[in-house]
Parts: structure tokens; sequence; C-alpha cells
């Protein structure tokens, strides 16, 4: 059993290894701008008010919001599966991975009466214990740049601009 234990845990660090090591490519400040940032034709108060709406609607907490500076920060955990850390726990004697946490910071900037800019910032924290002494604690932090989630968030963000506008809003 103990043998089973051993192989267990050198596979499961192996994969872990090489998801680790996936290389990003490198991205100019520019191409990170052209990700993270989109122009709204709608007025600054409306888009900040439907930043707000598409972040509550997803599940994000929003921890500061600041209309004057066009500030917005919001969190939101996403817990690795029971199953998952009941595994980890079997295979390696503690959880390596209890999840993670999301923070998006946005930042909205008038343009005019009628263009409203939004740029986003989006970190993920994983979050577990290093060795089975360890409490579990920030395991390490990257900012997401998959072009996808941006476009997601970009096209709620305009649904709820455009729902608003129809409402008279």
């Amino acid at each position: 059993m103990n043998r089973y234990k051993t192989v267990a845990v050198l596979t499961l660090s192996a994969m872990m290894l090489f998801v680790g090591c996936a290389v990003q490519p490198q991205l100019s400040p520019a191409q990170k701008r052209q990700i993270t940032t989109r122009l709204f034709e709608a007025g600054y108060e409306n888009t900040y008010r439907s930043i707000l709406t598409v972040l509550q609607d997803q599940g994000y907490i929003i921890k500061n919001t600041d209309m004057n500076t066009g500030l917005v920060n919001a969190t939101i955990d996403r817990e690795a599966g029971t199953g998952s850390q009941v595994a980890q726990a079997v295979l390696l004697g503690y959880v390596a991975d209890k999840g993670s946490e999301m923070d998006a910071s946005f930042m909205v900037n008038k343009i005019n009466e009628s263009k409203t800019e939004v740029r986003i910032n989006i970190q993920e924290a994983n979050y577990g214990q290093s060795n089975i002494y360890s409490s579990a604690s920030k395991q390490s932090v990257k900012q997401i740049l998959d072009p996808g989630i941006y476009n997601s968030l970009f096209n709620e963000i305009q649904t709820e601009v455009k729902r608003r506008e129809a409402m008279g809003n």
C-alpha cells in the first residue's frame, strides 16, 4: 500500500510540475491594454452602474467603489471541490490546492458625454498547503490575460448598458 501511495504522489507531483511550468507568451504593454480595455458608446454613470450589476450577477463581492475616480474592486472565491481536496489529503497527506481567489479591478474613464473607457485587471491567487506541517496560504498570484475572459465580461457589461438604456436609465 505504501508503494502505491508513493507512486501516486510522484505522479501527481509530476503533473502539477508540468501544468505549473506552462509557458505563457510575453505580451507587450500595448497588447495587454488591447485585451483589457474597451470603449463603450454609453455615458459614464450608466457604464459604471452596469459594471456593478454584472459583478454582482456573477457572484463577486464588491470590496470598494469610488464613482468619482472610476475605481471598482471586487473579489470571488473559487474553492476546489470537496472530492479534489479529499483526494489530495489521501494521496499527499495535505491539501496542496484549496482553491483560488479572483480579484478584479475596474478603471472607468469618461471620454465624453457618450463614450466611456473601461480597463479591467484580473488576478488569481491560488491557496493551499505547501507541506503537511503548514497551514493554508497564498501559493501563487498571476495576472489573467485570457482574451476570452475579458471579451465575455465586456460583452456582459455591454448587454447591461443596453438594458439600462432601454429602461431609460
